[in-house]
């Protein structure tokens, strides 16, 4: 691998490690919502702040990045492509705890609710996990890259069983509020674009395989 393509990859790396904690950060956040928002008000603001200083240290790689090698020569295109689908995910998570505060339930009281957020944050963050695997990859093996890329798509596909088993489970409750059942549709959209994301930069490093 020539050292322009070395210094690319090394930075993606860096950026996947971000994505991945941001997402982490993201499930802290929604378990202490669930638990108890008002108790834990100070110390998700504090989880929120964390959350936007590791995008703006994203955002930090993307422009160097961009600054430092979109005029290298051919061959590097789909790389700045990447970085910007990736730098394109962290805006979910921000959103997504940006929304759950506006969520006026007691969790302890809606445990189907509970549940189903649960699911598919866990296996969203098993997404990014791969992904941040993947990333890594790309340096020397190519074989685990394509392995890995494939297990990102038999992902997406389970989290787009679980997000519409969820939303089913939302639009069957009449008990809700219409409100609140808005609210909810909507920070389940976020999750599954945020997964459709993390699917199109799988699909991206395809494309790098074979360059």
């Amino acid at each position: 691998m020539n050292k322009i393509k070395e210094e690319i990859i090394s930075m993606l790396i860096e950026h996947s490690r971000i994505i991945y904690s941001v997402l982490s950060d993201m499930a802290v956040f929604y378990n202490r919502w669930a638990e108890d928002y008002e108790k834990n008000k100070a110390s998700l603001e504090k989880k929120k702040s964390k959350m936007q200083l590791n995008e703006e240290d994203a955002d930090a790689i993307k422009i160097q990045l961009i600054q430092n090698f979109s005029e290298s020569g051919a061959g590097l295109g789909n790389f700045i492509s990447l970085i910007l689908k990736m730098d394109n995910v962290l805006n979910y998570p921000l959103e997504f705890v940006d929304m759950l505060p506006n969520i006026k339930i007691i969790a302890k009281d809606n445990q189907e609710i509970t549940k189903r957020y649960e699911k598919l944050i866990n296996k969203t963050i098993e997404m990014a996990d791969v992904l941040k695997s993947t990333i890594k990859s790309l340096r020397d093996n190519p074989d685990a890259v394509f392995k890995n890329t494939t297990t990102i798509h038999e992902l997406e596909n389970e989290i787009d069983t679980i997000y519409r088993q969820f939303l089913e489970f939302l639009y069957s409750n009449e008990g809700l509020d219409l409100r609140i059942l808005l609210r909810l549709r909507d920070s389940i959209v976020l999750l599954e674009q945020l997964c459709d994301r993390m699917h199109d930069i799988a699909d991206e490093i395809r494309i790098l395989l074979y360059q």
